[in-house]
């Protein structure tokens, strides 16, 4: 019986043993002593077998005695089999004294199982220490600025920089004052009606090859804007702020768009389904959209008034 529980005895060491191997953990810092306001480099480097992962802990919490300042990248290698990760955090202090430095808690667990142990870092300290201050050494005065004499040449360069600016100057005043005393002709401003203006955009973006060139969303968002606006500004209601939803309704009321009432209705139906319903029109459908945007414009164009006069002429406004 004896034989058995120093048997059982030796199998709990050599496991405990194995155990201790299957991960460790150092941590430290790049020297033990500071001056306030020194950046101070921490380092937790743990060692562990391929089978093991570990979880490490938020050093922002868990070192309040420092002031954290940044993270540096993770240097990951392995060594005979062992996985070693050496983390570094750059931290600060701005008080002088001694520093302790806390056991952190490392948790670790096999890949194969939920069961999580815990390994703890030594705890060790710092000192930190204030600027050295020499109270014998008298405050001195502020040194007088060198005077460097100027070269020769280098006072001609200014010289002639002066002189130069001084002519750039006077020249231009002198423009500008002739410029401003003749009389400005302002050409009178061409104001294109909206069916024109609305005509050239369409033939600009058929120019463009939008969707051939794989920006279909691009082509009918454009597309769609430009007889909007052209609504907006042939009818005097607000479409560009409007929904098709709201614009239909609208358009079926006004005497001169009834014609393309119809049309616009299934324009703009191709249009919500590109833009809500992700949907891919086809090669097709994307010309006839343009096409049936050519035929709004060209259907809605005012037509001439022809007024009857009292001596049977008739004026065409």
């Amino acid at each position: 019986m004896v034989k058995f529980f120093r048997a059982f005895f030796i199998f709990l060491l050599l496991t405990k043993s194995l155990l201790a191997q299957t991960i460790s953990v150092t941590a430290s810092t790049d020297t033990s002593e500071y001056k306030v306001g020194d950046y101070i480099t921490f380092s937790l480097e743990v060692k562990y077998d391929k089978n093991i992962k570990i979880e490490l802990p938020n050093l922002k919490d868990s070192l309040k005695v420092l002031e954290y300042i940044k993270t540096l990248p993770v240097d990951k290698k392995e060594v005979d089999g062992k996985i070693i990760e050496l983390h570094k955090f750059i931290f600060s202090k701005y008080d002088s004294g001694k520093v302790e430095i806390p056991s952190l808690k490392i948790l670790y667990n096999e890949k194969n199982s939920s069961d999580k142990k815990i390994i703890l870092t030594a705890p060790f300290s710092i000192l930190v220490k204030t600027l050295e201050v020499n109270p014998q050494e008298d405050i001195r005065d502020v040194k007088e600025p060198i005077k460097i004499p100027l070269p020769w040449w280098m006072i001609a360069i200014i010289i002639l920089s002066i002189a130069v600016l001084a002519l750039a100057i006077y020249f231009l005043v002198k423009y500008f004052k002739k410029k401003k005393s003749k009389e400005e002709i302002k050409l009178p401003e061409i104001i294109l009606p909206p069916h024109e203006i609305a005509l050239q955009k369409l033939n600009e973006l058929k120019e463009k090859k939008l969707w051939q060139n794989g920006k279909v969303k691009e082509y009918h968002s454009e597309l769609t804007d430009i007889i909007r606006e052209y609504f907006e500004n042939r009818f005097k209601f607000r479409a560009l702020e409007m929904p098709s939803s709201e614009i239909l309704p609208v358009i079926s009321i006004i005497e001169d768009a009834k014609e393309i009432f119809s049309t616009a209705e299934n324009f703009f139906s191709n249009a919500d389904l590109v833009k809500f319903a992700k949907f891919e029109p086809i090669p097709k459908v994307n010309e006839e959209m343009l096409e049936q945007a050519f035929e709004i414009v060209n259907k809605t164009i005012p037509k001439p008034k022809i007024d009857n006069q009292n001596n049977g002429e008739q004026n065409v406004r």
